[in-house]
This record gives C-alpha cells, structure tokens and sequence, in this order.
C-alpha cells in the first residue's frame, strides 16, 4: 500500500545572506512562518543542502523545483522538469557534499542531478519493483532506498548497484535514520505496523518489533542513540529502547491526528507534523508537548526537515506551500519552564541502565532549588512573625 497520494540552471554562487533580526513571538502565530515557498504542485519532499542556504522540493507531477532562503524570503533558483516524468518525485537526498542531488519517485527510479548545472549525471531505472517512498546518505559513498512493498536496498554509487537487498516489511517503508558510523545502522519505520533495525556491516536484519496494529508513518533517533520514537497513524507516538526492538517501552498518545513527519531538534525535543497541519515541539522524558512552531491550516504535513545550520525548519504540505520556520530559540535558555523539562521519579524505563546523566543532575538541581526556595519561605515567616510580637 502506497502513502497518500493527494500526498534552476546555476547555483554556483550562493552566498549565506546577513541574519536579521528575529521576533519568535511570530512563530506562535497562526500560521506565523518566516517565509513561505509557493510551489508549482504539492510538494511531498524538501531537503536543505548541507553548506548553503538552499534547499530542494519533489513534486507531485514529478519536477523537481530549487530554491534559496534569508530569513524572511524565498527565491525560486530553477526547475528541473520531469526528472520523474509524470509520476511523483516522493523523496529526496543530498550527497556528495551538496553537489548531487539524488531523488527517488514513483517511477521506481533513482535520479542523480548535478546542483550546480541542474543536468542528469545518472539513472537508475526501475532500481526497485515499485514506488520508492525514502532515500538516505549513509556514510561514505553508499545510500539506503525503500519501497512501497518494504523492500529496502543499499546501494554504492561509486559503482551504481546494489550490495544489499532486505524485505523484512510488508508493507511500505514509511522513513529511515541511520545511528551513525559507530553502528553503521538503519532504524526504519513501516507502513505495515512494525520498526526494524538493519545492521550494515553483517549485512542483516537485527530486530524488528511485532506488528502494532497501526501504521507507522515517521521516525527518529533520540537521546543520545538510546531511544527511538516513531509517529503513527493514530497520532501515538511509540517510544522503543535501542536494541531492545520487540515492543515499545512507553508510548504518548498526545496528537488528535495521524504522525506523518517529524524532525530531531535536540537530543531531548522533537518537532512533529500532523495531518490536522500543526507543527508541535515534543519534549521526550518527560513526555510532554511544550508548543507550536506553526500550522499549514487544517491541510497534511507531508515532511518536516532541518536545515544544516539547525536554525531553520521547513515544511511541506498539501496547501503547495513549503515554509520556513525559525527555530533556533527552541533551544535558547529559558525558552521552556524548567517544570515542562524536568523528568520526574519512574518516568523514564527502569530496565534501562541508559539514564541520561544529565537528566539526574537537573532533576537533583532542580528539587535542591525547591527545597531551598521553601526553606527561604519558612525562615522569611519566621521573621514576619517575630516582628509582628516584637511591635505588639
């Protein structure tokens, strides 16, 4: 089963433009984006390239439109026309240090484009059987792409053919994050229920969960490598311990609607993106929602994907927009009460020995501040009382 699917020529020089000034009051408002790109068609995919403030969008019809950002503003750079022909451009992928542009739709193809010339420096036709939903750079010169069957394959595009092929899914490979060089694995969510994890060096499958019951639509790493959290179908997001792969460990069912994207701001706070278009700011352990970045109104997120810098979000939806959100001071001190932060006794998993150190310190910081804070109350009622005798 497929996801939904109602679902320019130089760019050698670009320069990072002066940042301005900027109110975050306005990203609470209703639909407050910093900038917006009106797209041509529904765009399913965005990605930021990884040194410069540009960043791409496959569309439904199956181009492939480049733009530049400032802090305020869009500017169409060009369009790439049919890199997909007719049939939709679902994902997208930047490598090579930003100077290739893969893509992958649902032509069953994969899509090499030169930034700089917007011209076609490879294809791969019909590299898989089906609709190619995700495509990721993995370290090195080697890729992962997964279909609508939940075929994942990883590639070498040195020599342009796959060295690895799994189906552990039935049913379509809904996104993938890999764990870094030092596991050199794949977590990846799908369609069919379930989230697997696909070790690269031994070439297999080393866990997959028993079916949830719910499609599992997003996914990310967290907490330093120790948690993963997927987004589903029924707006719970399912919290798993890494390596521990054959049940959830907790899960928070806070959104009214379906987690179709969602996006790593820190280590400890996600960003999501809904069905209902709102874009919410997610505290894991403790579990909380702490805000809104924004809305697209009441139409699908369909990917949400950080720029390179972590300064900037940007959203695509059903409305043929994608916008950009200024989210660098989700991170400012003071941005949320320490209340909202602070993980409180048996929140986080027992059996796991991967409490985060630092969570034990706030949560020590934060219970000495109040005992202080108390102890000042008393002793300033003490005072007050004693006054009080000593006038009368």
């Amino acid at each position: 089963m497929c996801r939904r699917e109602t679902r320019a020529s130089n760019v050698h020089r670009l320069f990072p433009p002066a940042r301005a000034p900027f109110d975050r009051t306005n990203a609470m408002d209703d639909g407050g984006a910093c900038a917006s790109a009106e797209c041509a068609e529904q765009p399913f995919d965005v990605a930021f390239a990884p040194t410069t403030h540009v960043f791409s969008v496959g569309l439904i019809d199956g181009d492939i439109e480049q733009w530049s950002h400032t802090d305020s503003s869009c500017t169409k750079i060009e369009t790439l026309r049919g890199v997909h022909g007719k049939e939709t451009c679902r994902t997208l992928a930047y490598v090579d240090g930003g100077g290739v542009l893969l893509s992958g739709g649902a032509d069953a193809c994969i899509v090499a484009t030169d930034v700089a010339t917007g011209s076609t420096v490879a294809r791969l036709e019909n590299a898989h059987a089906t609709s190619i939903n995700r495509i990721i750079a993995l370290s090195g010169n080697v890729i992962a792409s997964g279909d609508d069957d939940g075929c994942v394959k990883i590639w070498d595009t040195r020599a342009r053919t796959a060295c690895g092929e799994h189906k552990p899914f039935v049913d379509f490979v809904s996104d993938m994050k890999y764990a870094g060089e030092d596991r050199n694995e794949i977590v990846i969510s799908s369609g069919d229920g379930t989230l697997g994890c696909l070790n690269l060096n031994s070439n297999k499958m080393v866990g997959q969960c028993d079916n949830l019951e719910d499609e599992l639509l997003s996914c990310e790493i967290m907490k330093n490598g120790r948690k993963v959290v997927a987004g589903s179908q029924d707006g719970i997001l399912d919290i798993f311990s890494y390596g521990k792969w054959e049940d959830i460990s907790d899960r928070y069912p806070g959104h009214p609607q379906s987690v179709d994207a969602m996006a790593k701001v820190t280590e400890d706070m996600l960003v999501t993106g809904s069905s209902d278009g709102l874009i919410r700011v997610i505290s894991i352990f403790p579990n909380k929602i702490l805000g809104l970045v924004g809305e697209h109104s009441d139409m699908p997120i369909e990917r949400l994907t950080m720029s390179f810098d972590k300064n900037m979000l940007a959203s695509s939806s059903h409305d043929k927009t994608v916008k950009l959100w200024k989210v660098d001071w989700l991170t400012e001190e003071g941005a949320w009460d320490e209340d909202d932060m602070e993980v409180e006794d048996g929140e986080e998993d027992e059996e796991d020995d991967d409490n985060d150190g630092k969570t034990k310190k706030r949560k020590a910081k934060s219970k000495a501040n109040k005992n202080k804070a108390a102890q000042q109350k008393e002793e300033a009622k003490k005072k007050t009382l004693t006054k009080f005798f000593d006038d009368l």
